[in-house]
């Protein structure tokens, strides 16, 4: 599971930088902020802002999985270990 979590963060920023990337190098910061000015950029930075949050706070429940045989067992746990209420 924390393969797959941290591959997500790497093609999440790998997006931000093929979507943001090419305007900054071709026209350097002035373009980048003639980019964010586009609604377009607007929405891909909120898409990518949600989802580095997902990443970051919604993933707290891991769940494993025991197979051993004709019965299977799932397990939950918290990444953040204990929580008292």
């Amino acid at each position: 599971m924390m393969i797959l979590l941290v591959l997500a963060g790497v093609l999440l920023v790998l997006s931000a930088a093929l979507f943001f990337g090419p305007q900054l190098v071709a026209y350097g910061p002035h373009g980048l902020r003639e980019a964010f000015s586009r609604p377009e950029a607007h929405l891909v930075t909120l898409a990518l802002a949600g989802i580095l949050a997902w990443l970051l706070f919604g993933t707290s429940m891991v769940s494993a999985l025991i197979s051993g045989g004709e019965t299977v067992q799932v397990m939950a746990g918290h990444l953040m270990g204990p929580r008292f209420s």
